[in-house]
């Protein structure tokens, strides 16, 4: 390949040319790496993120983690709406309700919902999930609250010291 640089080039110029000819010959998969089913594992996290998924775990088995991009041109199309909530909101809890403001009674402040988990128990952790679900669907003027059984677990140890002794007390008199 013939060099684009003028014959009184420096050395450092001359070396940053050939590091740029070495590296366009890398092979580089840049078809796979676009295609959700030819995607190597690795990449699948940046694919993702070009493809606009707002919920993401690195938990996932690689079915899953593809079929939640291939799922994001229609999710994103209905982005903010009820239904692409309640189908995020699926994921997580089977039975659960979601009323908006208008739906009680009396009337809420506007543009509030309520997530209700009608499960007999959720973790503390699916209960993040849902959260976290519900603030990457949801419309930037919404606000809303969970309803749920919340599980938790945890341990309590109790300790306890004595001291006896003298207490001696100094002076300077």
């Amino acid at each position: 390949m013939s060099s684009l640089l003028p014959p009184n080039a420096t050395a450092l110029e001359k070396n940053v040319e050939q590091l740029g000819q070495r590296t366009t010959q890398l092979p580089v998969p840049f078809v796979e790496l676009n295609r959700i089913d030819q995607c190597p594992m690795p990449f699948l996290a940046w694919l993702a993120w070009d493809h606009r998924v707002e919920y993401w775990r690195s938990d996932w088995s690689q079915a899953e983690k593809r079929q939640a991009i291939s799922e994001s041109k229609t999710f994103n199309a209905q982005r903010g709406t009820r239904s692409s909530m309640e189908s995020l909101i699926s994921k997580f809890a089977t039975n659960f309700q979601l009323k908006a403001w208008h739906e009680f009674n009396p009337p809420q402040a506007p543009f509030t919902f309520v997530v209700i988990i009608n499960e007999l128990t959720v973790s503390i952790d699916q209960l993040l999930q849902i959260q976290t679900a519900v603030e990457a669907t949801k419309s930037a003027r919404d606000d809303f609250s969970i309803s749920a059984k919340v599980v938790s677990s945890g341990q309590f140890q109790m300790t306890g010291a004595s001291h006896s002794g003298e207490t001696v007390y100094l002076s300077t008199l």
